[in-house]
């Protein structure tokens, strides 16, 4: 099993990859609990009415089970419909087993050796729908559910042979779903691991290890949705490598790369809060996206970041590409108010506008767009 799982449990080693994981199962989830619920009020009222019909001898309490797991599962499909989170769903799920077993146990109707059959369908259903659960909780609900069912049954005075035949066709598809829950759980998990893995590429500049253009687009267009929502300022800044041709011309493109990277590692120190973002947008043109930042906040980073590129380009030995390597920097602070294209350029095109500014008055400095 590789790393990425937990090999007990088949799931994801790192718990912020597991709940994005369980997030991506929300739907799937809701919509199987809708499924297994419709089908255990179908089963319900199917029987409630056949044993009805058998007549004043099968008694309000051989119904009542019927009537009260009926209730139940419609009480289910209301409340999956109204939950925000997987782990609310499951919680769902789980009270649903709890009723079934209570219900089970004390109100346990008859059992005939065709419901065995019907009782192990159903068992499957009940697995397939923990497919999407953690593989721990499947493996605790689905045989307890079982095992319910049985204890039920021997309340109802079942001969022997119909109760083996029971525990041997319940068990057989406890042991195969299991098996088959565990492989569905850890294939899915390793699926989106990897899906994960593939996008970051995609979305990583190979020189430097920031984002590159593409997630720093994506992550712009999240961020000022989410500032637009909250109310909240964003701060950007560009920052441009003066000369940078003249760095490849004189010290080769090797060296220009590691200047470049040198340039990331002080962009990467200026981020502060967990949701800032640095970004190679594309030669050497870097950004630093600050969701949550003010004017005071993004201004006090770009001056940060500059003197930082001071210090490192002092500290540079004679004749390194470090030695002669300075930045430009345009900075613009904005509280977004709508999500759309058109505000996000218009923001981009203001700190691109501020950089220029800084370029145009001598470069190695910092320009405000306000």
């Amino acid at each position: 099993m590789p790393a990425a799982l937990n090999r007990s449990t088949a799931r994801l080693v790192d718990p912020a990859q597991e709940d994005r994981f369980l997030a991506t199962q929300l739907p799937g989830l809701r919509r199987d609990v809708l499924l297994v619920a419709g089908l255990v009020l179908v089963y319900n009222v199917v029987f409630f009415v056949v044993n009805l019909l058998r007549g004043p001898a099968w008694g309000l309490l051989g119904l009542s089970d019927h009537v009260v797991l009926a209730a139940a599962a419609v009480a289910v499909m209301a409340a999956v419909g109204r939950t925000p989170t997987y782990r609310a769903t499951a919680r769902v799920v789980v009270v649903g087993f709890g009723v079934y077993a209570l219900v089970a146990l004390a109100l346990g109707g008859d059992r005939t050796s065709t419901g065995w059959l019907l009782l192990s369908l159903h068992s499957a259903a009940i697995l397939c729908l923990h497919a999407r659960l953690p593989f721990p909780v499947t493996a605790v609900l689905a045989p307890a559910w079982s095992v319910a069912s049985l204890l039920a049954a021997t309340t109802a005075g079942v001969d022997g042979r119909d109760l083996g035949t029971a525990v041997f066709l319940v068990a057989t598809v406890n042991l195969v779903g299991l098996a088959a829950a565990y492989r569905v759980s850890a294939q899915a998990r390793l699926l989106f691991a990897q899906t994960e893995a593939l996008e970051r590429l995609t979305t990583l500049d190979p020189v430097t290890g920031l984002a590159n253009r593409r997630g720093w687009e994506e992550a712009l267009e999240r961020e000022w949705e989410r500032c637009a929502r909250e109310g909240t300022p964003l701060g950007l800044v560009l920052v441009d490598v003066d000369h940078f041709k003249q760095v490849n011309d004189t010290f080769g493109h090797a060296a220009g790369d590691r200047a470049l990277a040198v340039v990331a590692g002080l962009l990467t120190a200026a981020l502060r809060r967990p949701g800032d973002l640095a970004a190679r947008l594309g030669g050497d043109e870097f950004g630093l996206l600050l969701p949550g930042t003010d004017a005071d906040g993004t201004a006090s980073t770009a001056a940060r970041l500059l003197a930082d590129a001071r210090r490192a380009r002092a500290g540079a030995p004679d004749g390194d590409a470090g030695s002669g390597l300075t930045v430009s920097v345009g900075v613009h602070a904005t509280r977004p108010r709508a999500a759309g294209a058109a505000e996000t350029a218009a923001a981009v095109s203001a700190a691109d506008a501020a950089l220029y500014r800084a370029k145009a008055a001598g470069r190695d400095q910092v320009a405000d767009a306000g």
